[in-house]
């Protein structure tokens, strides 16, 4: 597939990451393959040429740089009480492990674990370790859980201690290993205790918090948010894949695989912690749900609309889909290796920015295909004033804001830019 240069090229790429302890950013890797000729910049070429560096012993690390930091946006958010805390209701209670153990048992219990599919989850000595302080009676932490179901309670925090037990008890699929006291237990699986050791982890008295069915669903994904200990942290779209489950998740999961917007975004948004998928859901929520809705808090915008697109009835997901697919064509079209990035006089590609990637989504949306056509042909004159607009201190302003009169401010800015540029050609 790759010519005689290319291959030159990826092996002094595999050499590179050799003296970084075998190990290349996403960024390098993608700002190596937007220098592909067009034609062959496509998700199948994208896949052969990871295939070909991981064949040479190298691993693509995700560091996130292909993503502009969310950190300065936040820190300009005004004092805002994000809700009613009259509105949290969390029961406590003190139980046996065994009620844990029978939930398991008859699958009420959520394992859904999409979210920590790669990193995070424990080796069989952790979960062994777990198991012999159950057996040397030492407390282990509290768990929580979303009990708007009853017989279907999501784990809140606490999924890799409850995998554990499930594996053990439940399961039969844990061998106990690296025990640090047990020494004679090594190899042992639960059915092969002495009863003693089993009763005495059902009858292990655990704190459980289960936030109960009234409390509402922003309420409980800042709950989710700030709970979670794991050891692996939750990424805000993780935590609303888990708690709006329905045509909102699987529209975004769906829609993050399509080739458009892969190429469009140059395959530099990875799907490893849902950022894809957190992309396709502020697409929905500029050009679905609509910025007036926006009151200031980003999280409490977005949530909003994974609960619009699962509460529309007979929502024309095709339609959606036609003109998602239609916004990353012309993004890419226009702005090539540049889209959705801000612009600076030196040329270099920057991050993908999230405020960008929204301003020009909602501004190419309203457009028709013969104003699309007409700022394809005029790249060149789209690029020079977007650059001029990315120095302009006003803009810049309301990109790095996060209240209401800012994020309103900043679609206006692109759409008159646009705007400018298509009735200049008129003329």
């Amino acid at each position: 597939m790759f010519e005689e240069k290319e291959k030159r090229d990826l092996d002094l790429l595999a050499e590179m990451g050799k003296k970084q302890a075998g190990r290349l950013s996403s960024m390098v890797i993608s700002n190596y393959f937007v220098g592909f000729p067009s034609e062959k910049q496509t998700e199948a070429v994208y896949k052969e040429m990871i295939a070909y560096l991981e064949q040479a012993g190298i691993e693509i690390a995700d560091d996130g740089s292909e993503i502009e930091s969310d950190e300065e946006l936040y820190q300009s958010m005004p004092e805002i009480r994000p809700f009613d805390p009259s509105k949290i209701d969390i029961d406590m209670k003190t139980m046996e492990l065994s009620s844990i153990i029978e939930r398991l048992e008859y699958n009420e219990i959520n394992m859904n674990t999409d979210f920590q599919r790669k990193s995070g989850l424990w080796t069989e000595v952790q979960k062994s370790q777990l198991i012999e302080s159950l057996l040397l009676r030492i407390p282990i932490p509290a768990f929580y859980f979303d009990g708007g179901i009853k017989d279907n309670w999501l784990i809140i925090d606490g999924l890799q201690r409850i995998t554990a037990l499930k594996e053990f008890v439940v399961d039969g699929t844990l061998r106990l290993s690296g025990l640090e006291f047990f020494h004679d237990l090594e190899g042992s699986g639960y059915a092969e205790l002495p009863r003693t050791f089993m009763r005495r982890i059902k009858e292990t008295n655990i704190v459980a918090y289960i936030v109960k069915g009234g409390t509402p669903a922003n309420v409980k994904y800042n709950i989710f948010k700030r709970i979670n200990t794991g050891g692996l942290e939750l990424k805000p779209q993780e935590i609303r894949h888990a708690l709006y489950q329905g045509t909102a998740t699987r529209l975004c999961k769906r829609f993050a695989k399509f080739t458009e917007f892969q190429m469009a975004t140059t395959y530099s948004i990875r799907d490893d912690r849902m950022m894809d998928q957190e992309f396709v859901l502020r697409f929905v929520a500029v050009c679905y749900y609509g910025i007036d809705k926006y009151e200031g808090i980003p999280d409490n915008y977005l949530n909003g609309a994974m609960e619009y697109l699962n509460s529309q009835a007979g929502i024309d997901e095709s339609a959606i889909e036609a003109q998602f697919k239609r916004v990353m064509i012309a993004s890419k079209d226009i702005m090539g290796k540049y889209a959705f990035r801000k612009l600076g006089e030196n040329g270099i590609r920057r991050p993908i920015n999230k405020a960008i990637y929204e301003t020009w989504c909602r501004a190419l949306f309203f457009l028709n295909d013969e104003e699309l056509a007409l700022l394809c042909k005029q790249r060149d004159k789209v690029y020079d004033h977007f650059l001029r607009l990315c120095g302009h201190y006003g803009f810049l302003q309301v990109i790095r804001a996060s209240d209401k009169k800012s994020f309103l401010m900043r679609f206006t800015y692109i759409s008159d830019m646009l705007r400018g540029v298509i009735n200049d050609t008129a003329d």
